[in-house]
């Protein structure tokens, strides 16, 4: 009886060691992903574009504490800033310049990552796979944006892709060459009408 409750107590124990050390990893993670994107606040990188028809863009983005603005140089050069509630659309090869509200878009719940301490635990879920950490945020913003995962590196942290998918079908944003070594001025997110100049 004795080597019976005694079996029973170390697989209990075994269990609970091996759930907590679980516990104690994902909280690492966490911890670990949290923070280096709160430092992640300012910086600039290349990027590739997949979008839903199968075409491909490239470009530049600078980011820096919820303001955001892309430069599509292949195929077309289009310039996309964003910040709080207002966004500009410029595309130079058509001269044409759109503002809107970029509320409840890709780009808005973009910046959601950066604020990743802030949200409540039931809205996303990170995922340590090989080399690889996976953040499946939930509870988006947006009807039209059916899921949004961003991709880090793994040892070193790193981001790396951010992937989702809308009724128009998949989109992801492959990015590189990441630099913090950035110069933030008065112009880099000026939306003043571009044509104006002209």
């Amino acid at each position: 009886m004795f080597n019976k409750n005694k079996k029973i107590f170390i697989h209990i124990f075994l269990l609970i060691n091996i759930t907590l050390t679980s516990v104690l990893a994902d909280e690492s993670i966490t911890l670990k992903v949290s923070q280096y994107l709160l430092n992640l606040n300012k910086f600039s990188c290349n990027f590739v574009q997949l979008n839903p028809d199968g075409s491909i863009s490239e470009g530049k983005l600078i980011y820096s504490e919820n303001k955001i603005k892309i430069n599509y140089t292949k195929p077309t050069k289009i310039t996309f800033i964003s910040k709080k509630n207002k966004a500009m659309y410029f595309n130079e090869d058509l001269m044409e310049v759109h503002y809107f509200n970029p509320e409840k878009t890709a780009y808005d719940i973009f910046k959601l990552i950066f604020k990743l301490e802030e949200l409540p635990l039931k809205s996303y879920d990170i995922i340590e796979e090989t080399g690889l950490i996976k953040i499946d945020l939930f509870d988006l913003p947006n009807d039209e944006i059916l899921n949004f995962n961003i991709l880090l590196q793994n040892n070193p942290i790193e981001l790396k892709k951010i992937r989702w998918s809308s009724q128009e079908g998949r989109s992801s944003f492959s990015i590189f060459n990441i630099s913090t070594d950035i110069e933030i001025n008065k112009d880099t997110f000026s939306m003043v009408h571009p044509l104006i100049n002209n």
